[in-house]
């Protein structure tokens, strides 16, 4: 036994030797194994809605909780007994169960939830009635979430508002609606709507790309194209009240053309009035866009078909010796590599077998950052993610595409709790990967650097919105200004994007800097002087500046603009071409003004060299203006380029990146238009302006409606409003003040209390806070909005004067006029030229 002990003992001495003696001849070896895949399919339900029988808004799940109050897709009618059904298709799922929430939009207070365990079938649907029953207040909107979860415990979440109308006429709106659809395409029965359109002659009718209700009868018709509808088209509510209603169409269709079998993303927005006598076409926009199919190339003229599209200017990115271009069709990125005839769709959520509802939403967009010779290119994909790894969430990734190898790999994935409406309004036009591999990137008016091998973030600049910042990718340098705020902002900083290095350009001392933009890579930026900058009396800032200067990134002034007695408010930057918008200083009665001037120019003379790749224009019968991407002369193509497709790099590390604010959503006020947001704006009247002109609505941060177009009473007047007159210690301006103050407040404040010793501006906000609306830029036409609701508006008849705007009728306008010391009415139009000559001033307060 012993001996057997001493055998295994020597056995081990004989092996650990052995072990020792090869490992100090062992090299390290690093095996790195890399695990490529394609794209998992999309996998979520998709729910739509019934209203009395009625389907509309067809809604996508998000598989993490949004914060209600940002989502607005669409809007669903309840009447007085408040429920509505919800039509599930499963898709891969089994749904189990169905939870609900309704909450207040303006402060998310849960007003109701409950769960359905007992779900209907309906055909190859699962269903589930959803009863409100709540304290809900007419025509206010509240929102609902409604949480599928799976026999696997799985949840996903939609969204919609709801909004209580007993009298909406919602289903006549959606009748006309979709026989107005279906009309345009049988061109026997079309002439049944020519009644509805209002034909300019002067509207271009070449191009299917953007049609409206001013197009020609047979553009509105399709022409000669004959396009079939693939799949259901479920209309989507996004606006509606008692007698108007917003709705949306989108759907995909085919069509035969010269070139073979084409596929067209479409999508239509109505706007219409109902009354007891007939239905109104207020407005009707179609826009549609070419899928691109890589089989199209035309090999005569080596162009690859774009066909029918909306971008004007298509951004074709090159790399620097010009063999290799890359593009975005319809949210899908193109590579071609001219020396191989090589394309490859890089990447796209739209598969070639499926339903086509889940994998083309339109929700998200692509954003090339950079190509190299190599043919690698530097993407980010931001939105909702409609399959893969993030299915149902909204985010950003950052990707870099292998050409050599064909794959692309996640750098980073930032997630966000807003919608991409939002999230492509908060995402600013600057992102940027540089050869040491940091990331910079604009979201939530704040500029980030990102290392992506060491995962350091951090913090270029804050409080720089779209126009306080500028980027040449050419010269590879940011340029912004250290605080939007004009009275604080005395530097501009220009960063070196690639070596990181840093230079300033101050403001002289008693003055502030203001950075202007850019003309093609040279910086634009004026000096005011800090004593020269004002308020207005709607409280905004005048910033006069005395002097604009025009230099390059190493701060070489190029050009030099100061003139005596002139003043620059603000400049238009159009291709060679400053435009300066001026004022001229006035001094009386020891007051210091400034009054417009004629604008003046800047002519830069720089010859850009133009792209060997551009856009060439066709026309045919079938599909009129069709777009084509040239490529470079002398280059013939002899074959058609075989598509390809890349694969996904599975990566074992966590690319997420959480910012400290992505919980954060805008504080500006926001535009739906045609369906969708149209961007952000700093003050009410900008916003109303966008809205009035393309047929919209405004929210504030709260995404609370305060204003519409064409919703208004045809005439009102506000009672109970006392009149204050001017004195020798209280203007005009301060009168309509504070008569709007006292009329919001129930006239619970003494006019003897106020004076001029404090601006109009200072009073109205100490009185409103944030409730104040500054009106300013708006037609009188569209702040009546207020006055029908029974919202006094304040208003300047001249630089030194205002009135106080009661009432309106198809004719007048009720002032309460401080100077004249009495009530009357005035014309309409002799109002409008008045108030338009005094820079339409108006304010009024949110309720």
């Amino acid at each position: 036994m012993l001996k057997h002990v001493y055998k295994g003992i020597i056995l081990l001495c004989v092996f650990a030797a052995s072990l020792y003696y090869f490992s100090l001849d062992m090299k390290e070896e690093v095996v790195r194994v890399e695990k490529t895949v394609q794209m998992s399919k999309a996998s979520f339900p998709i729910v739509t809605l019934k209203v009395n029988g009625t389907e509309l808004n067809q809604m996508h799940g998000y598989s993490n909780t949004m914060s209600a109050g940002t989502v607005r897709e669409s809007i669903t009618p309840l009447d007085k007994d408040q429920s509505f059904t919800i039509v599930i298709d499963e898709k891969e799922n089994d749904v189990k169960r169905v939870i609900y929430e309704l909450r207040s939009v303006s402060d998310q207070r849960l007003l109701k939830t409950d769960t359905i365990n007992a779900l209907d079938k309906e055909g190859d649907f699962k269903t589930a009635k959803i009863k409100l029953d709540a304290s809900l207040e007419v025509n206010e909107e509240y929102a609902v979430k409604i949480t599928l979860v799976t026999i696997k415990s799985k949840k996903m979440n939609y969204y919609t508002r709801v909004k209580l109308l007993p009298d909406s006429n919602y289903k006549e709106k959606l009748d006309f609606v979709l026989d107005f659809h279906n009309t345009i395409m049988d061109k026997q029965k079309a002439e049944d709507i020519i009644r509805y359109l209002e034909p300019d002659p002067k509207q271009d009718n070449s191009n299917f790309a953007h049609v409206n209700i001013h197009s020609s009868f047979d553009l509105v018709s399709w022409g000669n194209l004959k396009p079939q509808v693939i799949g259901d088209v479920i209309p989507t509510i996004k606006e509606l009240s008692p007698d108007m209603g917003s709705i949306q169409l989108k759907y995909r269709v085919s069509a035969e053309t010269d070139s073979g079998q084409e596929f067209y993303n479409v999508q239509e927005f109505y706007r219409v009035r109902y009354t007891s006598s007939r239905m109104y076409l207020l407005n009707y926009e179609r826009r549609m866009e070419s899928v691109f199919d890589i089989n199209l190339t035309s090999l005569a003229k080596s162009q690859f078909k774009v066909g029918v599209t909306n971008q004007e200017k298509m951004d074709l990115v090159t790399s620097a010796d010009d063999t290799k271009l890359a593009f975005v069709r319809e949210r899908e990125l193109w590579y071609y590599n001219l020396a191989e005839n090589d394309a490859i769709k890089v990447f796209s959520f739209r598969q070639e077998e499926s339903d086509s509802i889940r994998d083309i939403y339109d929700q998200h967009n692509v954003k090339i950052l950079n190509l190299d010779d190599s043919g690698n290119i530097d993407f980010i994909v931001y939105g909702y993610m409609n399959r893969g790894v993030y299915e149902g969430r909204v985010g950003i990734v950052l990707y870099r595409f292998y050409s050599g190898e064909n794959r692309i790999e996640e750098l980073v994935y930032i997630p966000t709790n807003v919608t991409y409406q939002i999230l492509k309004e908060q995402l600013g036009e600057f992102s940027y990967v540089n050869q040491f591999s940091t990331f910079y990137f604009t979201i939530h008016n704040t500029i980030y650097a990102y290392n992506l091998i060491t995962s350091n973030l951090t913090t270029v600049a804050t409080d720089i919105n779209n126009e306080g910042y500028i980027v040449s990718k050419k010269e590879q340098y940011l340029a912004f200004q250290n605080s939007s705020d004009p009275l604080k902002a005395d530097t501009i900083t220009i960063l070196d994007l690639e070596t990181g290095a840093e230079q300033q350009i101050n403001a002289p001392k008693g003055s502030n800097i203001r950075l202007l933009g850019k003309i093609h890579e040279n910086i634009v930026y004026g000096f005011v002087k800090h004593n020269d900058i004002t308020t207005t009396v709607d409280g905004e800032p005048l910033v006069p500046m005395y002097q604009i200067q025009i230099a390059d990134y190493n701060r070489n002034v190029l050009k030099d603009y100061k003139k005596s007695g002139y003043f620059i408010t603000d400049t238009i930057i159009e291709d060679n071409i400053i435009t300066l918008l001026r004022v001229e200083q006035v001094k009386e009665n020891g007051k210091t003004y400034y009054k417009t001037a004629s604008s003046d120019n800047i002519l830069n003379k720089v010859i850009q060299s133009p792209s060997v790749f551009k856009l060439a224009e066709r026309v045919t019968d079938l599909t009129l203006t069709e777009q084509y991407i040239s490529l470079p002369s002398g280059y013939s193509m002899e074959e058609k380029p075989k598509g390809r497709q890349t694969v996904n790099t599975i990566i074992s590390r966590d690319t997420t990146l959480r910012l400290k604010e992505e919980e954060r959503l805008p504080d500006e006020y926001v535009v739906y238009a045609l369906g969708e947001i149209e961007g952000f704006y700093d003050h009410a009247g900008e916003a109303i302006e966008k809205a009035s002109s393309l047929v919209g609505t405004v929210l504030n941060g709260n995404q609370e409606v305060i204003w519409e177009r064409g919703v208004r009473k045809p005439s009102n007047e506000i009672k109970n409003i006392d009149p204050v007159y001017e004195t020798d210690s209280l203007n005009s301006i301060m009168a309509s003040a504070f008569m709007l103050v006292s009329y919001q407040k129930g006239g619970t404040i003494n006019s003897s209390q106020v004076t001029n010793q404090v601006s109009a501006h200072e009073f109205l906000s100490q009185n409103f806070g944030n409730k104040l609306l500054n009106l300013t830029g708006c037609s009188l036409d569209d702040v009546l909005y207020y006055v029908s609701d029974q919202r006094p508006v304040l208003a300047l008849k001249n630089s030194n004067q205002g009135v106080l705007i009661v009432g309106y009728d198809n004719y007048n306008i009720t002032v309460i006029d401080p100077v004249l010391k009495r009530t009357m009415k005035l014309g309409l139009n002799d109002s409008m030229a008045m108030f338009e000559a005094a820079g339409n001033v108006f304010i009024s307060y949110k309720k």
